[in-house]
This record gives structure tokens, sequence and C-alpha cells, in this order.
């Protein structure tokens, strides 16, 4: 039997060597595919989680950018507010301003007799014009006036209307620009 064993032997080693190449084979597949599944595995999970991170990230940025555009909302509120608030008290101001010369040229057309006919701003300038007995007397109105209001009222226009009469014309800049 011996005989037989020397004579299978080749055969039976080759046998052995295709079922070890074969099983070799097949045991590297399954080990290859369970580390493929695993690594794919793991690279899912990877992504997974990265995703997850990626919609956080985008909603933070979103809820920022809502936070900045509702920021510079408020500062345009906010600027627009001031600026209106600075116009309303210009306005006041020159409200204020325009009470106390109709006071005063009120008070003064009843003290001195003159006749006012009419006022005017134009480019930061107040004219007014008026009419009036004596002379004299517009000069007086002119410098009580002018002491009275916060600008220098000028005499530029005097001129005779007969019976001792005149008409006069006072200017002033305007201390508070161009009227609103």
């Amino acid at each position: 039997m011996r005989s037989l064993n020397l004579l299978h032997y080749p055969s039976q080693a080759r046998q052995q060597k295709v079922f070890h190449r074969w099983w070799s084979s097949l045991a590297g597949l399954l080990l290859g595919g369970a580390l493929a599944w695993g690594w794919l595995q793991w690279q899912d999970l990877q992504t997974t989680g990265l995703q997850q991170e990626q919609k956080r990230l985008q909603a933070n940025l979103a809820a920022r950018t809502q936070q900045a555009k509702e920021a510079a909302h408020r500062q345009t509120q906010s600027r627009m507010h001031a600026q209106q608030l600075a116009h309303l008290k210009l306005v006041g101001q020159q409200q204020q301003a325009w009470l106390s010369l109709h006071d005063s040229l009120q008070t003064e057309a009843r003290l001195s007799g003159l006749r006012l006919e009419r006022l005017q701003v134009e480019s930061e300038k107040i004219e007014l014009h008026g009419s009036g007995m004596p002379v004299d007397r517009v000069n007086q109105a002119q410098r009580r006036l002018s002491d009275q209001l916060e600008f220098p009222l000028t005499l530029t226009s005097i001129t005779a209307t007969g019976h001792e009469g005149v008409s006069f014309v006072l200017q002033a800049m305007w201390p508070f620009g161009r009227a609103v």
C-alpha cells in the first residue's frame, strides 16, 4: 500500500493545494467582504455624522444671517428715527422762532402804528414789507425788533408814498437755515 500512496501522493498533494487555494481564496473573499462591509458601515456612520453637523452649521448660519438682517434693520430704523427726531427738533426751533417773530411784529405794529404787508423767507433770508407814517418810526421799529429777535433786521429799502408816509423793506438772515 505504500506504493499506492507514493503513486497517489503527487496528485493528492495537488488536490490538497487546490483545496487549500480554494479554501484560502474563499476565506480571503469572506474576510475582504466583511472588512469592506465594515468599512462601508463606518463610512456611512461618518457621512451621517457629517451630514448632521452640516445641517446644524447651516441652521446656525441661517439664524445668524437672520439676526444680522434684523440688526441691520434695527440700525436703519434707529438712524431713521434719529434723523426724524433731529428734523422735528429743527421744526420746533423754527416754529418757536416764527412765533417769536410774529409776536414781536404784532406788538411793534400796535406800538408804532406800522402796517405790515408781507413776510417771506427765501434762500435763508427773511424779508418784511410794510408801510408807516414817518421815517423815524420805521427806524425806531427796526431797532426795537432787532433788539427783541435773535437776528438783526436791516433796513434795505425805504420809499416815500406821499402824505409823509413811507414803504419799507427790512431784511435779515434767517438763523435756522431754510424754512421747513
